[in-house]
């Protein structure tokens, strides 16, 4: 499951692979009628996700049993199998499955804790990073959209091997504090290695760490919580995510305003996914105690 999640996430850091040196090519379009680059940017960036979330909204189901690419057995399986899944997440937990069970669970806050670090980290580097590399490398934009993916490609083959990984040994916990801790030292690291090829590997081992922890992250939840809890702990936690994407960002930049650098942003960052990994490692514990 971990690894499914892992590749459904894989879109994060392909957009990058991808979206990098698009956005150089299309800032090259300043001045065509009468719009200034940025804006042909926005625009020609952002019309696919308003037609794909059309077309998901007609397209995609909400149960398995109404799939229509699957046969008749197969929309049973899978509908056994997340039956099967909640079952089995049930047994584990004693407690409510209510909305109150989840907006008052410490774990859930922790949880939430730890992916708005995460968050904070991968968004706070996705979009400073071509000022970052245009930094180090002072090349022109189209160039450093390409050299701009280089970390993303990294990360998207760390996603698939630690998501298989998680899913092979059963473990989760780790998985997701290791690569916090690794993703921490990367951006320790480009905070201080200011030439291209040291500081280009520091950031790629940034997003490596930051971006797998995904996967095994979305594995922990239903360890804690099930029912109509895991619903509302689920979407609060996304909630506390989707706050980290506008934390990040906003952090760099005022931290590079008062300071003239990325220095302290990248340190904070550090600080960032060294909190995310230490709070990972106290629910497992909190998991452990559980069990015993």
């Amino acid at each position: 499951w971990s690894s499914d999640v892992c590749s459904s996430d894989l879109g994060i850091p392909l957009s990058t692979v991808f979206g990098g040196p698009l956005a150089g090519m299309l800032l090259k379009l300043d001045g065509w009628h009468d719009l200034q680059g940025w804006q042909w940017l926005f625009v020609l960036e952002g019309l696919p996700a308003v037609i794909l979330g059309v077309v998901t909204w007609r397209w995609l189901s909400d149960s398995p049993r109404h799939v229509r690419w699957l046969s008749p057995e197969q929309q049973a399986h899978v509908a056994w199998r997340v039956e099967q899944e909640a079952l089995a997440t049930r047994d584990r937990h004693a407690g409510s499955g209510s909305l109150r069970t989840a907006l008052l669970h410490p774990t859930v806050w922790t949880l939430s804790l730890v992916l708005f670090a995460c968050q904070c980290g991968s968004y706070g580097l996705n979009l400073w990073i071509p000022q970052i590399v245009k930094g180090i490398s002072g090349q022109s934009d189209l160039t450093v959209g390409f050299i701009s993916a280089i970390p993303y490609i990294g990360a998207a083959l760390a996603m698939l091997y630690v998501g298989a990984r998680s899913d092979r040994t059963g473990e989760r916990f780790w998985h997701v504090a290791l690569p916090s801790f690794i993703g921490a030292a990367g951006f320790a690291a480009s905070a201080y290695l200011l030439s291209p090829v040291p500081g280009m590997i520091a950031l790629t081992v940034a997003a490596m760490g930051d971006l797998c922890t995904r996967g095994p992250f979305w594995a922990l939840p239903p360890r804690f919580l099930h029912g109509g809890a895991l619903a509302a702990g689920i979407a609060l936690i996304n909630t506390m995510g989707s706050l980290g994407g506008f934390v990040g960002p906003y952090a760099v930049g005022w931290i590079k305003e008062s300071s003239g650098g990325f220095t302290g942003g990248m340190l904070f960052l550090s600080a960032l996914l060294v909190l995310a990994g230490v709070g990972t490692l106290l629910l497992r514990r909190a998991a452990l105690l559980r069990e015993d």
